[in-house]
């Protein structure tokens, strides 16, 4: 995993990550859940590594044609820049994520 992480972020020139905590007990859990299931499209690659947990990521390669994938603690996944995507926990509700941008990224979530 580390060499595979490695050749991504080079490949995707990765200067900064963060980590992303998903969990009931967060201060508006419903109404976050509620943003993080709206599409939305980046303007650059949304690189996450699970560190802990399962959630899912729906990926919109089509109009109205989605595609479920789940994603479980060890699991990196990579959907390119421009692709309509959202993001769900399952239903223990909690995930932690580690996310790399390209740059310094204020705000994004997802």
């Amino acid at each position: 995993m580390k060499k595979r992480l490695s050749a991504v972020k080079t490949e995707k020139n990765v200067t900064f990550t963060d980590m992303f905590t998903v969990s009931e007990t967060m201060l508006e859990f419903d109404d976050k859940m509620e943003q993080f299931y709206e599409p939305q499209v980046q303007k650059e690659d949304v690189i996450s590594l699970v560190v802990e947990g399962t959630c899912y990521y729906d990926v919109e390669p089509e109009d109205d044609s989605w595609i479920r994938v789940q994603v479980e603690k060890g699991d990196l996944i990579v959907i390119p820049k421009g692709l309509s995507h959202r993001f769900t926990t399952t239903p223990q509700n909690f995930v932690k994520i580690q996310r790399f941008f390209s740059r310094k990224v204020e705000g994004n979530q997802g």
